[in-house]
């Protein structure tokens, strides 16, 4: 993604253009081979070196079938790798979010000793999410998303209950 001339990309998506090429360096139709992957993958911003080496053996129009293969592979673990920074991202959000809430519940608790040790635990640590990324389980990641979520909505019950029954205390 480009801007394009004259334009200053404050203006919306209009102001860009998608640059594409490729170069076959000597194998014929084999850099627009992996054009095409790319763009059917939707990779974007990324560039995809395919090499080969001659191993003893004439491949003749197979070799083209490794280029795709090879070109489809890297641009599915490039996706996999943006997919996962943005769910670690989500998921660093909502660690900061449910540690607030869970402050928060902890500091009623404290007030009004109304809710029974919900709130009492000690300040969690940080996630280290250096394994989930180093794995590119998208999929865990999403389900850790999920209970996050969950988590917040049973925090924010119990905080909503704890403050009704303080104001019914007051």
């Amino acid at each position: 993604m480009v801007l394009k001339a004259g334009k200053t990309g404050l203006s919306g998506p209009d102001d860009f253009e998608v640059n594409t090429g490729s170069d076959d360096d000597g194998e014929r139709y084999a850099g627009g081979k992996v054009l095409k992957v790319m763009q059917n993958e939707g990779v974007i911003d990324a560039v995809v070196v395919v090499s080969r080496w001659y191993g003893g053996v004439m491949l003749g129009p197979v070799r083209f079938t490794h280029f795709e293969t090879c070109a489809r592979e890297v641009c599915r673990t490039f996706r996999l790798k943006d997919d996962i920074t943005a769910a670690l991202s989500t998921l660093t959000s909502l660690d900061d979010i449910l540690a607030s809430l869970r402050a928060d519940l902890a500091a009623l608790d404290d007030s009004s000793n109304a809710i029974g040790g919900i709130g009492q635990s000690q300040p969690k640590k940080s996630q280290d999410y250096t394994a989930l990324e180093e794995s590119l389980d998208v999929a865990k990641a999403r389900r850790l998303i999920k209970a996050r979520e969950n988590a917040i909505k049973s925090v924010k019950a119990a905080l909503r209950k704890g403050q009704e029954k303080q104001k019914g205390q007051d």
